[in-house]
């Protein structure tokens, strides 16, 4: 029971680190939706998105060295080969007209960070409040940048930039909707479809929750009356 002590906190510590790098990671990305930014700043930003990368694919292979069950842990955990590719990449291929076409589309897979971000958030213990708020959290960022990225090139959309889209996301996951934004595409009706699941899904957890808390009381006063 000792020994398993230090284990514990080491993979807390572990953990809590990945998620600030993957927070600081997803904000960058943001950042060159968000702000104008020149040639110097987006190659230091590059640099620190690969850092982060190289953290990412480093903790998914020792997690698979731990693994018994190795092409199970793959197969699992195939959303995270997507979250570890660089943003480089992207920089790289900016040059290139014709490579840029092709790789454009693969800006979405910096969506999948946000699933290894819910991962990594699920595996931190503490209270679950604190967990529940972080995964509203960041399901806000993902129905955002989500919906942002499905509905800005359409222009028969409401949703024209992050704002509009972070708002709308906000909205959304609060069940208080105004109107005013919606989605028109495809793939936006899907995310927005996601992020309505979602708010139900936490905001009943938070309920029974409480609920639970509020029952466990009621049955220790009783007990300790009875005592």
């Amino acid at each position: 029971m000792k020994s398993s002590a230090p284990n514990q906190r080491r993979t807390l510590i572990k953990n809590v680190t990945i998620t600030v790098l993957t927070v600081a990671s997803i904000i960058i990305i943001f950042s060159e939706y968000l702000l104008t930014l020149d040639t110097s700043q987006i190659w230091a930003m590059y640099g620190f998105d690969l850092i982060v990368s190289i953290i990412l694919a480093a903790d998914f292979t020792s997690r698979l060295k731990s693994s018994d069950t190795k092409l199970k842990f793959i197969i699992t955990h195939w959303y995270e080969f997507p979250a570890m590719i660089p943003l480089v990449i992207y920089g790289l291929t900016d040059s290139s007209s014709v490579i840029q076409s092709m790789v454009g589309s693969m800006r979405y897979l910096a969506l999948f960070r946000l699933i290894r971000l819910y991962n990594l958030i699920l595996m931190i213990k503490g209270s679950e409040i604190i967990v529940l708020s972080a995964a509203a959290v960041v399901t806000i960022i993902f129905g955002a940048f989500g919906i942002y990225l499905a509905e800005s090139p359409n222009p028969d959309a409401s949703i024209h930039n992050l704002y509009d889209a972070f708002w709308w996301a906000v909205e959304t996951m609060t069940t208080v909707a105004y109107g005013e934004y919606y989605p028109v595409t495809f793939l936006g009706r899907i995310i927005a479809g996601v992020l309505m699941f979602a708010a139900i899904g936490i905001l009943w957890t938070v309920v029974a929750f409480n609920t639970a808390k509020l029952v466990e009381q009621s049955e220790a006063v009783k007990l300790w009356d009875l005592i």
